[in-house]
């Protein structure tokens, strides 16, 4: 298993940081796209799981996060479709290293949210889409009125931290809440104004359109989360197209699928729904 790190300046100058693992001969490829305020480095479980099962695993550090926002990750990105360009771009990369596969992507969170959009505007040849805790509809009681501030302050002060996040939402495991508090490559803060007024935007346009979600996927969320809202997922589900569509809604858990206690589960699910796709 080649592991490659390298990096992707993008037609507008930003530099992102980008990792692969790629076996021998490779029977698949799978683009995974991290959550808000993480990077690409937390999924060594799953890249594992998908390694054993021969995928290539190509990944990279979001605009504003990880080694592609070095010394301090910012959480800030000017524009949600800037975003689906680098995956664009970078889901190019994955077809022509890995050619003649079946091609997949991952998204977790707010990475969850861009796969749907990136599925949607520009309609990738992918065999399927894996969306965990997908970031599709806003906080339930989120009112008008703060989403008319958000567009003000969006205008004139776009950098302005407004959002805390909920970071004991992480898990239910305490462990994985400290790894998580204590990872410098971790956005701590909170959110840039410009950040979640983009991902309110990437939302609603998701909610607009998701019914030409006819891509296979596969859509997983814990009905106790707290960062994204499960009636998203269960929105996208009910309303898409799509003629080989999966959820799964795991009683009770938070937000971080692959780190909480249905962990086990959630891997075995990812690989299995894989296997026969492969």
């Amino acid at each position: 298993m080649n592991h490659l790190e390298t990096n992707y300046v993008s037609p507008d100058g930003v530099e992102l940081f980008l990792q692969a693992w790629i076996p021998e001969k490779p029977k698949a490829s799978l683009l995974l796209i991290h959550g808000l305020g993480e990077h690409s480095g937390r999924y060594e479980k799953l890249v594992s799981g998908l390694s054993d099962l021969g995928l290539a695993v190509f990944t990279f550090d979001g605009r504003g996060h990880g080694k592609s926002d070095l010394p301090t990750p910012s959480a800030y990105f000017t524009s949600y479709e800037l975003y689906l360009s680098d995956i664009h771009a970078l889901f190019g990369k994955v077809k022509s290293y890995v050619p003649d596969v079946p091609a997949f992507i991952f998204g977790h969170s707010m990475g969850g949210g861009m796969a749907a959009a990136y599925a949607l505007k520009f309609r990738p040849q992918t065999n399927g889409l894996i969306l965990s805790a997908p970031a599709i509809q806003e906080a339930e009681g989120t009112s008008a009125l703060l989403m008319l501030l958000s567009g003000i302050l969006n205008r004139i002060s776009p950098r302005l931290k407004a959002l805390a996040l909920d970071t004991l939402g992480v898990s239910r495991i305490p462990q994985e809440v400290e790894k998580y508090k204590n990872d410098p490559l971790v956005y701590q803060d909170k959110i840039p104004v410009r950040t979640g007024y983009e991902l309110l935007q990437m939302m609603r346009y998701i909610q607009s359109n998701a019914r030409k979600v006819d891509f296979p996927f596969l859509i997983m969320h814990g009905t106790a989360d707290r960062l994204t809202n499960p009636k998203g997922s269960q929105l996208l589900f009910d309303q898409s197209d799509s003629q080989d569509k999966t959820i799964r809604l795991f009683e009770g858990a938070y937000h971080e699928l692959l780190n909480d206690l249905d962990r086990n589960e959630v891997l075995d699910l990812i690989l299995n729904w894989l296997k026969v796709r492969v």
